[in-house]
């Protein structure tokens, strides 16, 4: 989405401070539910990569989205937007604090795995310039547009309909990955037996359900899109409605492979619904709804476990 450089300060205060730490909070409890469903433990290192990793990705890319107003502002003084920056660096710089600290605490593969996923959505909108030898341009006057433009650059989020499939993959994979890589080598084995949870259920079901999400993004800035011609998947299907029956297949195909877990059931039906109530005129802010799926089967399975162990203890008091 390409932000408006006149937002002001509430808006500003929304995008670089409130929007992060909303999403941050998916990570959160997604991080959590993964560590407490698969491997019967708490780590607050995951935890803390998770979380700031999202905090610094998405805060950083709508800082630079929103490098005008911070120009405006600085030349009229504008002391309520420059506090909202100045804040928007200091959660920017305790989330960086916080990932190096747990980093430092964590194994060698958890670094390589942070960097793989992180990297791409640090570059998200950055244009990466590609040289191919002997190849020259052939515009030998080249406008102010093509200048600031490097040749052979391309822009990850403008790949053709991959935009939302690398969401999915760097938060749904990603996440797991990086909980799997610290836990997995704990002595705790997988809590396996007994438990509606695996692994893969959990690592497809996320990697979709992010997918899916970042398409309900793209529905609600279709008109913007379509405009500016950015190739997400409403604009290339050319259809909101489109999109949304294939959103719906996809939730129907995911509600059919686990259909053993209830858990997974009824975020479907709840992502379902969200996608034909939510449209490319509904405001924003409804749309952390569809992004919190995975956040209420969590807070659901942590309320449901508690009530299992309460009875359990209560049985042998």
């Amino acid at each position: 989405m390409e932000l408006s450089p006149e937002l002001g300060s509430s808006q500003l205060k929304d995008e670089l401070l409130v929007h992060p730490i909303i999403l941050s909070a998916g990570s959160l409890a997604l991080s959590i539910f993964i560590s407490q469903a698969v491997y019967s433990t708490f780590d607050w290192r995951p935890v803390a990569i998770c979380v700031s990793s999202d905090i610094l990705t998405i805060g950083l890319d709508h800082y630079k989205d929103q490098a005008p107003s911070l120009v405006d502002a600085l030349n009229n003084a504008s002391t309520s937007v420059l506090q909202v920056f100045y804040h928007a660096r200091i959660l920017l710089l305790l989330s960086t604090t916080l990932l190096c600290v747990a980093l430092s605490h964590s194994p060698p593969e958890t670094w390589m795995i942070t960097g793989i996923f992180i990297a791409p959505a640090l570059l998200w909108n950055t244009p990466l310039s590609i040289r191919i030898p002997g190849h020259s341009s052939q515009n030998e006057f080249p406008t102010e547009k093509d200048q600031q433009k490097p040749e052979g650059a391309f822009v990850i989020k403008r790949i053709p309909g991959m935009k939302a499939l690398f969401i999915g993959i760097i938060r749904g994979c990603g996440t797991f990955a990086v909980v799997h890589s610290i836990l997995a080598s704990s002595t705790m084995a997988p809590n396996v037996q007994d438990n509606m949870f695996t692994s893969t259920q959990i690592l497809m079901w996320s990697t979709a359900n992010r997918t899916c999400h970042a398409v309900m993004a793209d529905i609600r800035d279709f008109q913007e899109d379509w405009e500016n011609q950015i190739p997400t998947i409403p604009v290339l299907l050319k259809s909101v409605y489109k999109t949304r029956i294939l959103l719906t297949v996809i939730h129907i195909a995911t509600m059919i492979s686990f259909l053993q877990n209830p858990y997974i059931f009824l975020a479907s039906i709840y992502a379902i619904a969200l996608v034909w109530l939510l449209g490319d005129k509904t405001p924003k802010k409804f749309f952390r709804f569809s992004f919190h799926s995975q956040t209420i089967v969590a807070c659901l399975y942590g309320i449901v476990e508690s009530f299992k162990y309460l009875a359990h203890t209560h049985k042998f008091l």
